[in-house]
C-alpha cells in the first residue's frame, strides 16, 4: 500500500467513516455523525511527522467520544506498526494525545483533536 493508503487503513479501522480532512463530503453528501477526519502527511527515511486527527460526534454527552478516544489510544499502545511501500510506519501517541473541543455554532457537536506521531521507515 502507499503511505496515504496505509494512513487511511489505520484511521478506518475504528468503526467510523474516515476521511482526509481536505476531502470530507459536503452538502447533501455531508457525513452523518460520528465520523473521523485526519491529515495526510508523509515522509521518508525515518522522518517523524505529527498528524492531527479529529473525532466528530453530535450528542449531549462526552461518553462515546471519550470511549472511542481510549480505543484509539489503546490500539496504538507504546507503538503500532503497519507495513507500506517497501517499509513501514511506526505510529505513536503525541503529547498531549487528545484535546476536547466543541463548536461555537452547535453546542451538541463534540470534537476530540488527536495528536499522533508517525515515523516513516520507508525509502
Amino acid at each position: 500500500m502507499t503511505k496515504a493508503a496505509t494512513l487511511h487503513a489505520f484511521f478506518a479501522q475504528f468503526g467510523l467513516n474516515a476521511w482526509p480532512e481536505i476531502s470530507v463530503p459536503t452538502g447533501d453528501d455531508a457525513p452523518s455523525f460520528p465520523y473521523l477526519t485526519y491529515e495526510v502527511l508523509t515522509g521518508d527515511e525515518l522522518d517523524k511527522v505529527l498528524v492531527h486527527a479529529s473525532l466528530w460526534y453530535r450528542e449531549t454527552e462526552w461518553i462515546r467520544i471519550n470511549a472511542k478516544t481510549e480505543q484509539i489510544s489503546s490500539t496504538i499502545g507504546q507503538a503500532y506498526t503497519m507495513e507500506c511501500d517497501d517499509g513501514g510506519l511506526v505510529i505513536r501517541r503525541g503529547t498531549p494525545f487528545a484535546q476536547s473541543m466543541g463548536d461555537p455554532n452547535d453546542n451538541l457537536i463534540k470534537r476530540k483533536l488527536l495528536n499522533i506521531e508517525i515515523m516513516f521507515c520507508t525509502p
